[in-house]
């Protein structure tokens, strides 16, 4: 080995060798790079940039124009550094220059400065439609507007207050003449039961409630709601529901309270004279006090209170009388003086009937004992008279008599 080494020549083809494995590494590097970038030119590359600001060039103290978009999209080709660049560094304008155009309609192109010599440049949208007009300031009133429909039952709106109540509104003369509408909205989600206030943007719409492009001062107004819960005192009634129990009377029902308070919309309030409290009574047999909620009508949103203290006073009731009627009941004379005789005026008969009241066993006693209908007639003296009828009987039953008087004629007997 030690003699190759020494020698020149192994030396020579060893150099050799690694020459050739170079200059072959070499030249395959070459051939792969060469693939992509054919004779060392770089490939071109497209990209878009969105949203670029539109710049407009006009005398804005004096024009308003409208039609312009605020932003455009850019697109660039070239090569790849360029591109990149361009898109990082943004160091170019867009724009459009209306300083030499009258007012009115104009179709305008949109420009574009500062790229790269090296990059092919598209706008998007080429050409705009604008209008120029005299730039105006006017005073207008805001109209709030709120939506009833958002407040719970019962509550009422009052008139909405903005404050400030007058904006300036700059545009063009034209657009301002369109303005039919100055408005500012409140928006509120869920169900509104106290007063709202909202910092809320003011809208100018035109007759067909299109949305104008104008300049508003101040661009937001404050809005309050005043929102209250209307109420008012009626008289409480406490109502019977459903039949007592047999042997039970129901002889009263005393709330503890004879007035409640009742909230709702004013248009509800007017209508509801009284409320009231219903006590079933179908299983109450003895004396009794009660806790009972109060019926909200419909519209009402609150009761107070809600419950009545109610006391009910019971009765036995009393067993079921039946009737019945005894006639031709004789009038007698009772005191008349020696001498004297009676003659009946009315009734003529001398006989009346008595309707007579009570339980069947009752009346059953009555009609075996003697009911006695007489007159005292003690004192009177011969003539005519008026005299009242007097009653012996049960004294367990009610009686009434067909009539409670007689008339009478006295006169003296005649003598043989």
């Amino acid at each position: 080995m030690d003699k190759f080494m020494d020698n020149p020549w192994f030396v020579r083809i060893v150099a050799m060798a690694l020459a050739v494995l170079l200059f072959l590494s070499v030249q395959d590097l070459g051939n792969k790079n060469g693939a992509s970038r054919p004779n060392g030119m770089e490939s071109n590359e497209v990209e878009t940039i969105t949203d670029v600001p539109l710049e407009k060039y006009f005398d804005s103290e004096n024009l308003v124009v409208t039609g312009l978009p605020e932003t455009v999209n850019v697109t660039i080709e070239g090569q790849r550094r360029f591109v990149e660049a361009t898109k990082r560094q943004r160091d170019f304008s867009i724009y459009v220059d209306l300083s030499d155009l009258s007012i009115g309609n104009h179709r305008v192109p949109i420009l574009y400065k500062d790229f790269s010599e090296k990059l092919k440049v598209q706008v998007e949208p080429v050409y705009v439609e604008v209008s120029i007009q005299e730039k105006v300031t006017k005073d207008f009133t805001v109209e709030p507007e709120f939506n009833n429909n958002i407040l719970a039952e019962g509550f009422e709106a009052e008139l909405p207050i903005v404050e400030p109540n007058k904006v300036q509104i700059t545009g063009g003369k034209e657009t301002l003449e369109k303005i039919s509408y100055v408005k500012a909205s409140i928006d509120a989600r869920g169900l509104i039961t106290d007063t709202i206030k909202r910092d809320t943007k003011v809208t100018v719409l035109d007759r067909e409630l299109n949305k104008l492009d104008v300049f508003v001062e101040p661009e937001y107004v404050t809005v309050t709601v005043p929102v209250n819960n209307p109420r008012k005192t009626v008289p409480l009634k406490i109502k019977q529901v459903g039949s007592s129990p047999e042997g039970t009377v129901i002889k009263r029902m005393e709330g503890d309270i004879e007035e409640v308070m009742i909230f709702g919309r004013t248009d509800i309030l007017q209508k509801v004279d009284e409320i009231e409290a219903e006590v079933d009574v179908s299983k109450i047999t003895k004396d009794e006090e009660l806790d009972v909620p109060i019926i909200r009508p419909d519209g009402i949103n609150k009761i107070t209170p809600e419950i009545v203290k109610v006391k009910v006073v019971t009765d036995k009731a009393k067993k079921k009388s039946e009737e019945t009627s005894l006639s031709e009941v004789p009038i007698e004379s009772k005191g008349l003086a020696e001498g004297l005789d009676v003659e009946f005026l009315s009734p003529e008969d001398g006989a009346v009937s008595i309707k007579v009241e009570g339980s069947k066993d009752q009346l059953k006693k009555a009609q075996e004992s003697a009911f006695e209908v007489f007159m005292n007639m003690e004192g009177l003296q011969a003539g005519d008279h008026e005299v009242n009828l007097e009653v012996k009987g049960p004294k367990d039953v009610k009686w009434e008599l067909s009539t409670e008087k007689a008339k009478v004629r006295i006169k003296e007997k005649e003598t043989v």
